[in-house]
């Protein structure tokens, strides 16, 4: 047997990082490896508990310690450094995996692996299309103090990878892997005449509420998971023919997704889109923003608008909702790609990942022995 593998790997426990996290130690599984996972950013819910609770090999250490996005959060942002670094001098492991940004540096004897999600620099510069304000510039300078500190980067799409090096500079070893979702417990059902989207009405880089806006003159009612109050106001505006679902687990979304026949994802900013890869296996017809990432992913699959445009938008998601068979034929387009982004394929390729790093090092030290 093969030598386990010990990684310490850091996750947040909000947005789609949680759900990448737990979809590659699943993946992991099949491995000899030894998950060490630190959370941040909130405590877990029963659900997340309960994913967590199905796997095998895995040490959870729970934190609800501020990620650097978040305000004021540099006191715990040096907090959370110095648990790592204990945790870290305690499991001695093989490979440091991040999945954030502000914890990253310390002293670690370990090849080092980041994966650059997102950042509020590259979300700035495609939802606001202007200068990130100075208030984020000691943001900024650890994101770029990170991405350069790490062995290896690695990015969700290729196009999100050349967002990162737009606004930090040439990266020097870095790696495309493709987010994947598990197809157990994708059982397409009867579709029926309603819309599906999924996010936080105000999340800007989502563009949920131009959908919202826009509800009124499509054909079938409009489904939204999410929350929808205003985090600023607590302000919750119902437009008309649109219906929302509040937060929901992943089994209640699974539901929705089961049901729907067409998913809108009007997003001006989207590394990757897990929701969009579900509703996807879940045999839903999939209409995108038209931005980079979301072409690379999803080619000709999928039917596009500028998410700056509504009438573009109406008219799109309209011609799908009254031709049967545009929309059959785009719904199986969708599911035969979104097949392709499998859970062990993703898993396969960050071990290989791990394990050339690993060589790597080991053929340095014994350089630095014969020298």
């Amino acid at each position: 047997m093969e030598d386990r593998i010990k990684i310490l790997m850091t996750a947040d426990t909000v947005g789609g990082v949680w759900t990448y996290a737990i979809n590659l130690c699943k993946g992991l599984q099949d491995y000899n490896a030894e998950i060490h996972l630190m959370t941040m950013g909130g405590s877990l819910d029963k659900s997340q508990v309960r994913q967590i609770s199905q796997l095998r090999n895995i040490f959870l250490y729970c934190s609800d310690y501020k990620l650097e996005w978040m305000d004021n959060p540099w006191e715990d942002v040096k907090l959370a450094g110095q648990w790592i670094s204990s945790v870290y001098k305690k499991v001695k492991p093989d490979i440091v995996h991040f999945n954030n940004y502000g914890e990253l540096c310390g002293e670690w004897m370990c090849p080092v692996v980041t994966v650059f999600h997102s950042c509020v620099q590259t979300w700035w510069k495609a939802v606001k299309t202007s200068k990130i304000p100075a208030e984020w510039e000691k943001y900024c300078f650890i994101v770029e103090k990170a991405l350069f500190f790490s062995d290896v980067l690695v990015a969700p799409s290729a196009a999100m990878l050349t967002e990162a090096e737009k606004v930090y500079g040439r990266i020097g070893f870095s790696k495309v892997i493709y987010n994947g979702s598990d197809d157990a417990g994708y059982v397409t059902e009867a579709k029926e005449p309603f819309i599906l989207s999924a996010g936080r009405v105000w999340d800007e880089a989502k563009n949920i509420a131009m959908l919202s806006e826009v509800a009124a003159r499509l054909k079938w009612p409009v489904y939204i998971a999410g929350n929808h109050e205003s985090p600023f106001t607590g302000a919750a505006a119902i437009p008309e023919n649109v219906h929302f679902l509040g937060q929901l687990s992943q089994e209640e979304l699974q539901y929705y997704m089961d049901r729907a026949s067409i998913f809108v994802m009007p997003a001006k900013y989207e590394p990757f889109g897990l929701a969009i890869l579900e509703a996807a296996k879940s045999g839903c017809a999939l209409v995108l923003g038209n931005i980079s990432s979301l072409n690379e992913i999803w080619e000709d699959t999928a039917m596009y608008f500028d998410p700056d445009d509504k009438e573009q938008a109406v008219n799109v998601i309209n011609r799908l909702i009254k031709d049967d068979r545009l929309r059959a034929e785009i719904s199986s387009k969708s599911s035969g790609r979104a097949k392709e982004f499998t859970i062990e394929k993703m898993a396969s390729e960050y071990m290989e990942l791990y394990k050339g790093l690993l060589v790597e090092k080991h053929l340095k030290k014994r350089n630095k022995i014969s020298v």
